[in-house]
């Protein structure tokens, strides 16, 4: 009979231990993790939670923004970023909740008449041995934001440092504009200076004159992309609310690499944060198809009481499972499984968009590089050199004012190339770099 008492507290006891011995939930990956990956591709940190944008003393100031300061700016300040940061969040809640134990319930029963008071106490076993799977699941679910953030992170940065390298352009063809203006009314200058000497007509002098007033329209034109270009920077930077000035930092700039295109292509595959989301992604569906295939399972642990002749308490254990005759969550495996294969064929999707990344970036930065190594040591100067040789002729008398005109229509379009060139450089560059997931030294 003592025995007999005994049985249901070492029950008691063993589920207690058993339910203890599994109550610990792994850490979830927060914003520092996104911060210290993104740091180590490109060296360049997220800031803190901060309610107002932050602007830089040296903005302030009023000076030039560099490249880098504007790409730290961007992952301080940019609204968006930060708004889908919050996603690292809701997966740690869900980690929090998948490690949670249901409560036991407790029910009591009434005596009347000669019926003895009787009260339950159950606790859903299941939920012991189902909790490791949704563990797993939620954490590759925070694995999965955690990469997927900082592929994010990694995007911003391309599209910061192309939104400075189209600010960089709009100066430059302000500039080229501005060549033009002093090249065509030094055209001018010439004709009427030959007109008086007679020996320019007036119908020259005229087409001159339209030619410089039509510079002036074209540096009038190009002077609105400025505010413009800046408009999109200052949004990507998160300084929409503040009117300090970005003027883009004139530096050199002459990105070059000897790596190997297959060995780029090779590392981004491995390495690159949206294929390591797509895996964690691959990993939580499995897991979720393993809870799937279990998780319909009921099986209730019982611990009776009901006043009896010895105690007034008489313990006795019980037991109530699910019998699956008709619904073994048939629907909800069938739609895990699906979801599995689609996440499974998602990575191949993602692997071979992170191929074409590569590939296509690496051409784009070999193109832009080569036209513009031909046109600043072959094709410029010899266009200088002919526009000299044309002023000087076209001076003495010795050249139409059409091929004076044909010569330095060469050179303004040689320089607006090489602007253009050089803002393409920059922005194959950022998008190679993006491509790879870090900076190429």
């Amino acid at each position: 009979m003592a025995c007999s008492r005994k049985l249901p507290f070492t029950v008691l006891c063993a589920l207690v231990l058993s339910t203890l011995a599994g109550c610990k939930t792994p850490s979830a990956a927060d914003r520092s993790h996104v911060s210290q990956a993104v740091d180590a591709r490109f060296g360049h940190a997220l800031g803190p939670k901060a309610n107002r944008a932050v602007v830089p003393d040296a903005l302030e100031r009023g000076d030039p923004l560099a490249e880098d300061q504007a790409v730290v700016v961007a992952l301080w300040n940019n609204a968006q970023f930060h708004e889908t940061l919050v996603e690292l969040d809701l997966t740690k809640a869900d980690l929090v909740q998948a490690g949670l134990l249901p409560n036991p319930e407790f029910v009591y029963f009434w005596p009347a008449g000669n019926k003895p008071f009787k009260y339950l106490i159950d606790f859903p076993i299941e939920a012991i041995w189902l909790r490791p799977m949704r563990l797993k699941a939620t954490v590759a679910e925070n694995e999965r934001a955690t990469a997927r953030l900082t592929q994010l992170a990694l995007d911003l940065i391309r599209d910061t440092r192309q939104g400075y390298a189209d600010l960089q352009l709009a100066h430059d063809r302000v500039k080229v504009a501005e060549r033009a203006v002093i090249l065509r009314e030094r055209i001018l200058e010439l004709a009427e200076t030959r007109l008086k000497a007679g020996d320019a007509s007036a119908l020259e002098v005229s087409t001159a004159r339209i030619d410089a007033m039509q510079s002036r329209q074209e540096l009038t034109r190009v002077g609105y992309e400025v505010p413009v270009a800046e408009e999109r920077l200052r949004n990507l930077t998160g300084l929409s609310a503040s009117a300090v000035p970005l003027v883009p930092e004139n530096t050199a700039f002459d990105p070059r690499t000897t790596a190997e295109l297959e060995s780029l292509v090779a590392e981004a595959v491995q390495s690159r944060p949206d294929a390591l989301a797509a895996a964690h992604a691959t990993h939580a569906a499995a897991e979720r198809a393993r809870v799937a295939r279990l998780g319909w399972v009921r099986f209730l642990g019982i611990l009776d009481a009901t006043s009896g002749g010895v105690t007034g308490h008489e313990f006795s254990p019980a037991l109530r499972f699910t019998v699956p005759i008709f619904n073994r969550n048939q629907g909800g495996i069938a739609r895990a499984e699906a979801e599995l294969e689609q996440l499974t064929r998602r990575q191949t999707t993602v692997h071979n968009q992170i191929v074409l990344d590569v590939r296509t970036a690496f051409a784009r930065f070999q193109q832009a590089r080569a036209e513009l190594d031909l046109l600043r040591k072959k094709t410029r100067p010899e266009v200088e050199a002919a526009i000299k040789r044309t002023e000087a002729a076209f001076e003495k008398g010795g050249a139409t004012y059409l091929f004076v005109l044909e010569t330095n229509r060469q050179l303004i379009d040689t320089y607006a190339r090489e602007a253009q060139l050089y803002a393409d450089l920059r922005r194959a560059w950022a998008e190679l770099e993006r491509s790879v997931g870090r900076r190429l030294r």
